[in-house]
């Protein structure tokens, strides 16, 4: 029987059927056992195709699983460079700090400005499904190249691979951000409009969580690893993110036969700016009639209703043109609050410290708290009392919340600035002076001064060609040192005095630096007098066990010798004990000594050791104060400006999408990212002002900040509320 007369088989039926099943007893006879299965048949398949609809709509496509997947393997990808970058730019390529905040705003320009690109290639040409994947090839090679480019090789070669590795990633990310949440919504049929927005809550629940999970993992990748000889590990860093997008683009692939794959239909963004170019050439070149509106010289080509939208597309840009600060404000927690975390003091408790990079992680902590609040809570009060009702009143506010979030900024900068170290005034340099030695000194000069044993001191000198200096001891056995030190210039200089063998006192002499490391760890020089002698034919070192292991070779010094002074090493935060060497590979089974070393501060340790006399010591000196200010004092910024991005951010799409033509709904959302990109362009262009302080320019970001929310204040108390096309 064909599938065309089944239905009136049934219905003929289906009375007769219902009431055989109810009421009537079943004969024993062979043609009613004939016939019955061969009714239950003809009535149960229809029955059973609208069960298994019914159960298809009620249940998840499976393509949604790949695309989830997918999505949060590349927000783990993409967040956690975003994470490290600034630090890899400053510690690894050795950029100056503003010129890797103007690489790492180019980096977001890229990315923000790339979607437009992204989705004018899908609606004109691949479609949404051939766009992210070719887009994504792209991405994955980008990924690894810049995980190529942090292997240590010629800083040359460093710079340029990973600056075209992020080039390929901006692209690639930007590229398929217009595409990924709109394909997941094609996967949904009529009547899964619920199960639909349950997906986009699961889509922006697998960003979070992907985001979180990589600012919480790439830091610790970073500087907990070693990796070709170095304290760090950027490479991996970089590898485990291109690892996570290369899982992000095999879920795609894979998922390939349950997807519903629509083909290009046009951008509606070549009908809008064709619309516009004409109406302006018509208006220059035409002699016509005055228009009562500029967009109507375009009455010749397009009709009445693309020429609507577009008017009111018109009134949301001139919006939007006060915006984009928000976005340059909002995008330097990865760049120049970053930096400012490496001045600040990590530690919690003892060995347990937050890196600079690890403060990234509160942002989106912060704002899946702060959302349901607002919604649930802040919003319904506000209206209650009549005060911030409208979306442009809750946009004003958050503007002025990333404002305020600044101030506060500045204020923490101006205590941390306070405390750098400061350079000796002109025509003078400063010296310190260590007696390494248990002896009290006498300096006779240039200056006179006496120096308990094991003592240190500074001094401020004034620059000389030749300086005189003289030590006597007064209660040891040792002779007097006399030396004279030619061209004594250098801004920040250091003096051991300590014995030989011959007991006789000797002066070492070495320049010295006042720089804070740029990730915030310590940095931690020796000066010994030690039995050891160190020779050109065998490599010993000293070994620095603790946090973090460091093999330090004594690299300047004359050999063969026992007595030198090293240069400074980075050294995680925490306390280390200090062994000496037997031979190359050998060290002595107890430490000499211990010493700690804390965020940001710069230590000379400096030990005796001399059998003869029965004499081993160590002490440190601490040539750079550590960072005093702590992290966890960033978070009221950080919990400011996220109550600001609620407010502004979140509030912003749903006016744009409210607000928006339904034809153009798509295009006023990619322009709300490109204001994105203007911010990250403001970024670089207020940077070239080169202000001396860092405390100036968070200062001046406030007060710009707070002039275009007038700005923008004075534009939204003049707009009219166009009708939500929504449930149309």
């Amino acid at each position: 029987m064909s599938k065309k007369e089944k239905p009136k088989t049934d219905e003929k039926n289906n009375d007769k059927s219902i009431d055989d099943g109810k009421n009537n007893k079943r004969e024993p006879q062979e043609e009613q056992l004939e016939s019955e299965p061969q009714e239950e048949q003809l009535e149960s398949e229809p029955q059973k195709e609208q069960l298994e609809s019914e159960q298809d709509i009620n249940k998840y496509p499976r393509a949604i699983f790949f695309l989830l997947g997918n999505e949060f393997c590349e927000r783990f990808s993409f967040y956690g460079i975003h994470t490290i970058l600034t630090l890899y730019l400053v510690t690894k390529l050795d950029y100056s700090e503003n010129f890797s905040s103007k690489i790492f705003h180019g980096y977001k320009i890229i990315v923000f400005l790339s979607p437009i690109f992204g989705a004018i290639l899908a609606d004109v040409w691949l479609g949404k499904f051939w766009t992210i994947l070719s887009v994504s090839i792209l991405y994955a090679c980008g990924n690894m190249t810049l995980a190529l480019g942090a292997i240590p090789n010629t800083l040359t070669l460093m710079r340029t691979v990973s600056i075209v590795g992020l080039s390929m990633i901006g692209i690639g990310s930007g590229g398929i951000k217009p595409c990924v949440s709109a394909f997941g919504g094609d996967q949904f049929k009529k009547g899964q409009e619920e199960l639909r927005h349950h997906f986009f809550a699961l889509f922006y629940f697998s960003i979070n969580v992907g985001s979180l999970i990589s600012n919480a993992l790439t830091p610790v990748l970073r500087e907990d690893v070693k990796c070709f000889g170095e304290d760090s590990c950027f490479s991996l860093a970089f590898f485990i993110p291109a690892l996570l997008f290369v899982i992000a683009l095999i879920l795609f692939i894979v998922g390939r036969p349950f997807y519903v794959i629509k083909p290009a239909e046009g951008s509606v963004l070549i009908s809008v700016v064709q619309c516009i170019y004409n109406a302006l050439y018509n208006k220059v070149t035409k002699t016509v009639e005055k228009k009562d509106h500029w967009l109507d010289y375009a009455d010749d080509q397009y009709d009445s209703v693309l020429k609507q939208d577009i008017k009111r597309l018109s009134r949301i840009l001139i919006l939007y043109v006060p915006l984009p600060l928000f976005w340059a404000l909002f995008g330097q927690q990865g760049s120049k609050w970053i930096i400012q975390a490496t001045k600040m003091n990590g530690k919690i408790s003892r060995g347990i410290y937050i890196k600079p990079d690890h403060m990234l992680v509160v942002n989106p902590l912060l704002i899946v708290v702060l959302i349901p609040i607002f919604d649930w809570g802040i919003y319904p009060l506000l209206n209650k009392v009549n005060l911030c009702t409208t979306p442009l009143q809750r946009i004003t506010v958050g503007g002025l919340l990333s404002a305020l979030s600044y101030i506060i900024t500045a204020f923490i900068q101006l205590k941390i600035e306070a405390e750098l170290p400061q350079s000796p005034p002109e025509g003078e340099i400063e010296m310190v002076v260590i007696n390494n030695s248990p002896c009290s000194l006498e300096m006779r000069s240039p200056q006179v001064h006496n120096l308990s044993s094991f003592e240190v001191t500074s001094l401020s000198l004034p620059i000389s060609k030749t300086s005189d200096w003289s030590f006597v001891p007064t209660d040891c056995d040792i002779s007097e040192v006399k030396k004279s030190i030619e061209n004594l210039n250098e801004t920040f200089s250091l003096i051991m005095v300590t014995f030989d063998d011959d007991d006789k006192l000797e002066i070492y002499i070495s320049n010295d630096s006042r720089k804070k490391h740029k990730t915030g760890d310590s940095l931690v020089r020796l000066l010994f007098s030690i039995d050891y002698e160190f020779t050109d034919k065998e490599n010993a070192s000293f070994l620095i066990r603790g946090p973090s292991t460091l093999f330090l070779i004594p690299d300047k010094m004359i050999r063969p010798g026992k007595t030198g002074i090293t240069e400074y090493n980075s050294l995680i935060p925490g306390e280390y004990e200090l062994f000496l060497p037997l031979n190359e590979i050998d060290y002595e089974e107890e430490p000499i000594g211990k010493f700690d070393v804390d965020s940001g501060g710069s230590y000379a340790v400096f030990i005796l050791q001399k059998e003869a006399r029965n004499i081993t010591a160590i002490h440190t000196s601490i040539t750079v104060s550590p960072n005093s200010v702590h992290r966890l004092w960033q978070i009221p910024q950080y919990f400011v400006i996220t109550a600001g991005e609620v407010m502004f951010s979140i509030t912003g799409l749903d006016f744009s999408y409210s607000q928006a033509p339904s034809s153009l709904k798509s295009l006023v959302q990619a322009i709300w990212l490109l204001t994105n990109a203007v911010g990250n362009f403001l970024v670089i262009l207020l940077n070239s002002l080169s202000l001396e302080r860092y405390s100036s320019e968070f200062f001046m970001y406030a007060a710009l900040m707070t002039l275009s929310m007038g700005i923008f204040g004075i534009l939204a108390y003049s707009y009219e509320y166009a009708e939500s096309e929504e449930k149309s």
